[in-house]
């Protein structure tokens, strides 16, 4: 099910894409990138084709600068997992065009709930920007 959805505030050379096509290595160049570790070789495309909901891929120019993994229970609860914008291309929508699309695709299966957990420097764009609001929730460290 892949579709190409409008970008609304982000420049029209942006494509934002529902389960779009991507590479492990520019998925995996992107999340080094975004979360500032080295490279891995992490099989992106069989893990959010077994377990995932959807995803969301955005490219500039073929470029991909942007993703998001919506994992799920496969019942009503969908969870953000992995936003990710290249540096080189933040504050400029693309963050949340890609939350956006999650949503939408979310609420379209049937989802009743998007869960997000974040970095505390998050909170204003998940909450503002993106529409998210405070709950209670657990963790536990499994490490």
């Amino acid at each position: 099910m892949r579709q190409t959805s409008p970008q609304g505030s982000i420049p029209p050379d942006y494509t934002t894409e529902w389960r779009g096509a991507f590479g492990n290595a520019e998925v995996n160049a992107l999340h080094a990138e975004c979360f500032e570790h080295r490279i891995l070789v992490d099989d992106w495309w069989s893990q959010v084709n077994h377990f995932s909901l959807g995803w969301v891929c955005s490219r500039r120019l073929e470029k991909l600068v942007g993703f998001v993994n919506i994992a799920w229970d496969g019942g009503v609860h969908a969870f953000v997992l992995d936003t990710m914008v290249s540096p080189d291309f933040q504050r400029q929508g693309i963050a949340k065009a890609l939350i956006g699309e999650a949503v939408k695709r979310a609420k379209d299966t049937g989802c009743e709930w998007l869960h997000v957990d974040f970095d505390p420097h998050l909170r204003r764009f998940y909450f503002d920007a993106c529409g998210f609001r405070l709950t209670d929730a657990g963790l536990i460290a499994l490490t």
